[in-house]
């Protein structure tokens, strides 16, 4: 049994054919462009011709509505994307079952799938361009009534704070992810890093980059802590392009969240970095929708 996964994001669309123990069979990954809604129906054409396909999972980034499978709002990050009607779209497009959800509530049920399912309870925050978070308990996928359970990342962190793209001031995601990081580095530096010239610095002590993930990790422990006190997860995964500074990284925010942690029940080694890696939110769209529609 095959299901398509589909992890729609503002730079790429990566897409591949899952098995329903969550192997990735075939990958495909390309630039994301204006016309994504044709784009979008080209690679699952193309896919399909891979074989019986049973059903589709997409993950997209913006408020999905998890009865209608509506895209209801997406920032500018995907133009023209507030008010499609995806999941309708796709279904009279291909006569599949579809199943659209957001894509960090896509890759934490892949990560809980493939790697915790003998655990109860986890909370996988996506800390890449942005901040996202889903939400997995008892082997279920919270979603919320509107679509908004995990939305972690317009939280407000700082009252009055940046002007985030949602509308607000002050949420979460404008002090916490890569994005931050990196310019945090060139405003010091005064020049830009690469992603690559960044872990690369990273992994060699530079004091500046040191210094950004340590201010950045001083505002995502707090962020950790109000979802360890909020939900009381068994454990909080750190994914997305943050997670490539590896155990480092891991150590610094341990060390943020220990001031936290003494004055409650978890512990900083409850906060652990992903295993699924960038592949996450193909798999984990695939077997939700599998898992939706009864095909495990």
């Amino acid at each position: 049994m095959k299901a398509l996964g589909i992890d729609i994001g503002g730079t790429t669309i990566k897409a591949g054919i899952i098995d329903e123990t969550g192997n990735l069979l075939l990958r495909k990954i390309v630039p994301t462009n204006r016309s994504l809604m044709e784009q979008l129906k080209e690679i699952i054409r193309t896919l399909m011709k891979n074989g019986n396909i049973s059903c589709i999972g997409i993950g997209s980034a913006g408020r999905i509505d998890p009865q209608t499978g509506h895209v209801r709002f997406a920032t500018t990050n995907l133009s023209n994307w507030s008010d499609v009607p995806l999941k309708t779209v796709i279904e009279d497009s291909f006569h599949l079952p579809t199943v659209v959800i957001n894509d960090a509530n896509a890759a934490a049920f892949g990560e809980w799938f493939l790697h915790y399912r003998d655990t109860s309870s986890l909370v996988l925050l996506t800390i890449g361009t942005g901040l996202g978070g889903g939400i997995v308990i008892n082997g279920r996928l919270v979603e919320g009534e509107r679509g908004e359970a995990g939305e972690i990342g317009h939280v407000i962190l700082h009252s009055d704070g940046k002007q985030c793209n949602c509308g607000k001031k002050g949420c979460a995601e404008q002090y916490i992810s890569m994005r931050i990081i990196h310019e945090k580095v060139a405003s010091s530096k005064g020049k830009s890093l690469d992603r690559f010239e960044l872990i690369k610095a990273f992994n060699e002590k530079d004091p500046e980059v040191i210094k950004a993930v340590e201010e950045v990790c001083s505002d995502l422990a707090q962020v950790v802590d109000w979802i360890f006190n909020f939900i009381d997860p068994e454990n909080v995964i750190v994914g997305g392009g943050i997670a490539e500074l590896g155990e480092d990284f891991l150590k610094i925010l341990r060390s943020k969240l220990a001031p936290y942690a003494k004055h409650s029940l978890y512990e900083p080694s409850n906060i652990k970095l992903a295993k699924t890696g960038n592949d996450a939110g193909i798999i984990g769209a695939a077997l939700y929708s599998m898992y939706k529609n009864a095909k495990i």
